[in-house]
């Protein structure tokens, strides 16, 4: 039951704020961006009744977007964009205060939903402030004889949104550091960290389930001498280009990373052996056709993989085949299990 039928009853806000209090240690326990938005419209359902919670976030200076909807209108609402200033929602974002209408059928102010039919509901919309930042606007809907959202309700509401906007500020802090740690600045890529992360994740799913799984490893060929004859600024260009090319070049499953320097990975999930020579000829001939117009320059790739051996480390294999490319032959890639190797 809505903590407002408690509050009616009750004629008190002491339960409706100890609900809170427990409420609020859910969303701020919720660590991804997600979560809170998931946990923020479940917690308000218990809060207060309504037809309809909806969570926009920020979209550029002016925008507003849909981040989540959790009500009877979510498909006619999903898509809509709302420019700071209009409506009851973009008045609350530009102002930074609470805008209630309990006659919102009858506002000017308050647009129709495309999609859905006019019929007598009250509105709120809570600015989500942190740090003095907007980062977006929770707004309810509730519709019927009896719609009006009472003073107390906006006070609750109002209170669990200040916190509500914290917690979420907290989650996307933390999402952005976990990205740039486990990102290559240069290319925009995975970087050894998660790649690594992944590939154990990968090579534990591919034991358990018994699936193959294999890893292109890439190198530039003299690499240091793109350095010494273009500038550096040229080198970068071309990981930013052979970077771009691996990323158009998988599916969504696969992953793709730098490792350090000119050194490139390739996490082939469920992919047989014979898939990925396919995959490593078409690259060798697309970065080497890309890499020579520009800088007179190839690719050397090695690979390995696993078909459930007990005990394989695919990366060094994979860095074992690609020197022995190189050894054998500019662009060659060489393509072998790991149980081939000798000792």
């Amino acid at each position: 039951m809505a903590i407002i039928s408690t509050l009616a009853d009750e004629g008190s806000l002491a339960i409706g704020y100890r609900r809170l209090a427990a409420l609020l240690r859910d969303v701020v326990a919720e660590e991804s961006v997600d979560s809170v938005l998931a946990r923020v419209a479940a917690t308000l359902r218990e809060l207060i009744l309504c037809e309809d919670v909806v969570l926009w976030e920020c979209a550029g200076d002016d925008m507003l977007t849909v981040a989540l909807v959790d009500g009877e209108d979510e498909e006619a609402m999903r898509s809509l964009r709302i420019q700071l200033g209009d409506g009851l929602t973009g008045r609350a974002a530009l102002e930074g205060r609470p805008i209630v209408s309990n006659d919102a059928h009858l506002d000017p102010l308050a647009g129709l939903v495309p999609g859905t039919e006019p019929t007598p509901e009250s509105v709120a919309c809570m600015p989500l402030l942190a740090r003095e930042r907007l980062l977006g606007v929770l707004s309810l809907y509730r519709r019927g004889s009896a719609h009006a959202f009472a003073a107390e309700e906006i006070e609750l509401v109002a209170d669990f949104a200040a916190v509500a906007a914290l917690a979420l500020d907290n989650a996307r802090t933390r999402s952005e550091l976990e990205r740039l740690a486990t990102t290559d600045d240069l290319t925009g890529m995975a970087n050894r960290r998660r790649f690594r992360t992944e590939l154990e994740r990968e090579l534990a799913s591919a034991r358990r389930y018994g699936t193959p799984l294999s890893l292109l490893l890439l190198d530039i060929d003299d690499f240091k001498a793109v350095n010494d004859t273009y500038g550096h600024a040229r080198g970068d260009d071309v990981l930013r280009l052979v970077a771009k090319i691996l990323q158009a070049s998988l599916r969504a499953p696969d992953l793709s990373a730098r490792l350090g320097g000119d050194e490139f990975a390739v996490l082939l999930p469920q992919t047989e052996r014979a898939a990925a020579e396919a995959l490593a000829q078409r690259l060798n001939r697309t970065l080497g056709s890309a890499l020579n117009s520009r800088v007179r320059t190839t690719v050397s790739i090695g690979i390995s993989t696993f078909n459930g051996e007990e005990s394989v480390d695919l990366l060094e294999d994979a860095d074992r085949f690609l020197y022995e490319a190189k050894r054998a032959h500019p662009a060659y890639a060489s393509v072998r299990f790991p149980t081939q190797l000798s000792s």
